[in-house]
């Protein structure tokens, strides 16, 4: 059997298929849905975007760990703008991994730099489901995650003849924290330590105090984690 076969018979227990929806939606274990599916159907939507910079973290394929099958290294990027994991099958062959597998988490071997897909509350889209990066999984009771996104600025028509045109550029975003308490719909980490606070209202004081105390700024990541694990000890 050539290789390109092997591994097509590998990812279609991982990519999106109505079997796959259907039997999540119902609540089973992954690993349940994963040996339960047997059709699937794959997407992945080339654009002809003409743009300068690129909307991947990384164009390359690198190799990737992902948790439902442990024992496999897969050729994946990550596709900052459309929110897609792709995963290279083989030379000419890449397919979006389905993110609406619950608890996987898809890990770069060389930066160990993780994605889950969860779903989570955007101010634009309203609840969506997308990658985050994990920064406190061990974490039971409230969790940090972090957004890594790349947006499109249109091209801009040169207004005068003085002028130049501007083309369409894809730009990095910084990090964007989000928090998930008992597990419920992530959402934005407020940057007011006072907002933070009212997350708990049972503990706001002492959240509160904790802030102060240690001097927590809410734009270094290190010190949300710090915070993120002392709200877990309440």
């Amino acid at each position: 059997m050539k290789k390109s076969t092997l591994l097509v018979l590998l990812i279609t227990t991982i990519l999106s298929s109505s079997s796959l929806l259907s039997a999540q939606d119902s609540g089973g274990s992954n690993q349940a849905l994963l040996e339960s599916t047997s059709n699937f159907y794959m997407t992945y939507n080339i654009k002809d975007t003409k743009a300068v910079g690129s909307p991947y973290l990384n164009k390359a394929f690198l190799p990737a760990h992902i948790s439902a099958m442990p024992d496999k290294v897969f050729k994946v990027r990550y596709n900052a703008y459309d929110d897609e994991i792709e995963i290279e099958i083989d030379e000419g062959n890449i397919q979006n991994f389905n993110k609406n597998i619950k608890g996987v988490v898809v890990t770069m071997l060389n930066d160990d730099l993780k994605f889950t897909s969860i779903s989570y509350v955007d101010d634009i889209n309203g609840l969506t489901r997308g990658y985050l990066t994990p920064l406190t999984e061990n974490n039971k009771k409230v969790k940090l995650f972090s957004r890594k996104a790349i947006k499109l600025i249109e091209a801009k028509p040169a207004v005068t003849s003085y002028d130049k045109d501007k083309p369409a550029e894809f730009k990095v975003i910084g990090d964007t924290p989000y928090i998930s308490v008992n597990d419920a719909y992530a959402r934005e980490l407020p940057k007011n330590k006072k907002d933070i606070a009212k997350l708990f209202p049972e503990n706001s004081k002492d959240v509160l105090n904790f802030i102060k105390k240690n001097k927590i700024k809410t734009s270094r990541e290190a010190d949300l984690i710090k915070l993120i694990n002392y709200l877990n000890t309440l």
